[in-house]
């Protein structure tokens, strides 16, 4: 199967930025040619607080992975993420007079809802279910006759200023973003098999700085939500807890620590780096529980958020049985067993363990976003809920104009 074209996604998180170059093919698979990954506290819940810090992790990741895929990057899609992402459902309605529907109706109709959103922009339009006079749930309604033509929009929306320095920041490391996509929207692309698709479906995207909750309903992207808090608090934590620094925290943490105590935990020797007074450090050790006992407590109060936000939310608690876990945080040891201890639903660990050909790099689920951004990449153009890789219109055109003009 021949190669369509090579896709660039950059993910940029409150820890890191995760860059993947693969081929798309015709049929849909995509093989990945090269990562790059570099560590980033320039981000604050997705909103950029230091654009050097920004720009060198973003040069760094991409430079990797283009060196991995002997290839030079021009264009990428990248993410966006963070409490001020919104998702809301708008309903719009439009009289066409009793005639067959259109595909040109439906269009005028979707960009109906994008109307009046001057203090934000519109990164994704989607949607869901259209309804004809007086029969609703319909999925296409091109060929029916309709004197009423109505649509549930999914509206995914951010701040201007948050997109603006997002572009700008890529401007200033050669980068054309030709898509900007919800990073929970990507994690849920990437992680849903067929049999998730076929139904309702909740993915909990546990980040580093947030916890971004997503509904699909039947594969399609319906509404989201964020909390606050994700793994740089759990490693906050542990640093402040042990007097550690916040490197050897995180070490503890991926090495050891478990969102769950067990009796076994009280013996089981670990050693921590602890800073003494006069800056000197002391290797000590200390067992297992004292470690997965600060760990715990966060775990679940963003558990116990996530429940919240899922129990306010226009879909409700009965929305979905099950919950899929994604993103660095499912790879605590313990969280299946703490989120359906909290959620009371099926919770399933989509974990990615895959190895770049022809290299010994592994990739794990920090890669959830970057790889569900190309499965977007692969579907945005030819649906309406998507933006198109060529259209620069409206308040980006006027930022990438801006950007071309003054730097």
């Amino acid at each position: 199967m021949a190669a369509k074209n090579v896709v660039t996604t950059l993910d940029i998180g409150s820890t890191k930025v995760c860059c993947c170059i693969a081929n798309v093919f015709d049929d849909g698979r995509f093989n990945l040619l090269g990562v790059g990954y570099c560590a980033c506290l320039g981000v604050k819940s997705g909103v950029i607080i230091d654009m050097g810090t920004v720009e060198k992790a973003i040069a760094k990741a991409v430079e990797t992975a283009e060196q991995m895929a002997n290839y030079r990057v021009k264009s990428v899609y990248v993410s966006i993420s963070g409490k001020n992402v919104e998702s809301k459902i708008v309903n719009m309605s439009l009289n066409i007079g009793g005639r067959i529907v259109t595909a040109d109706d439906l269009m005028y109709l979707i960009s109906a809802c994008n109307k009046d959103r001057s203090d934000r922009e519109i990164i994704h339009s989607i949607p869901i279910l259209y309804s004809v006079d007086s029969l609703n749930g319909i999925k296409d309604p091109v060929g029916m006759i309709a004197n009423q033509l109505g649509v549930n929009v999914n509206l995914v929306t951010v701040p201007k200023p948050q997109l603006h320095n997002l572009l700008v920041c890529l401007s200033m490391c050669h980068l054309e973003p030709v898509g900007v996509v919800a990073s929970g929207y990507a994690a849920g692309l990437y992680v849903m098999d067929e049999a998730d698709a076929a139904g309702n479906q909740i993915v909990v995207d546990f980040g580093g700085g947030t916890t971004s909750i997503s509904f699909f309903y039947n594969g399609m992207f319906c509404g989201s939500e964020v909390v606050p808090l994700g793994g740089k608090s759990i490693t906050g934590d542990i640093a402040y807890g042990l007097n550690i620094s916040g490197i050897n925290a995180e070490r503890l943490k991926t090495l050891h620590g478990a969102s769950i105590v067990s009796i076994a935990d009280e013996q089981d020797m670990i050693f921590a780096p602890v800073i003494e007074d006069d800056d000197v450090i002391s290797l000590q050790q200390i067992p297992k529980s004292s470690l997965n006992q600060i760990i715990w407590p966060r775990v679940e109060e963003i558990l116990l958020a996530v429940k919240q936000k899922i129990k306010e939310s226009v879909f409700g608690e009965d929305f979905s049985r099950s919950v899929i876990i994604t993103g660095g945080g499912s790879l605590l040891t313990g969280i299946k067993d703490s989120a359906e201890s909290i959620l009371h639903k099926k919770i399933k660990l989509k974990k990615i363990n895959d190895a770049i050909d022809g290299t010994d790099v592994q990739i794990d689920n920090d890669f959830s976003v970057a790889l569900g951004m190309m499965v977007f990449s692969q579907i945005c153009e030819d649906n309406l809920a998507m933006p198109r890789k060529t259209e620069k219109s409206g308040f980006l055109k006027k930022v990438l104009n801006w950007i071309e003009n003054n730097l």
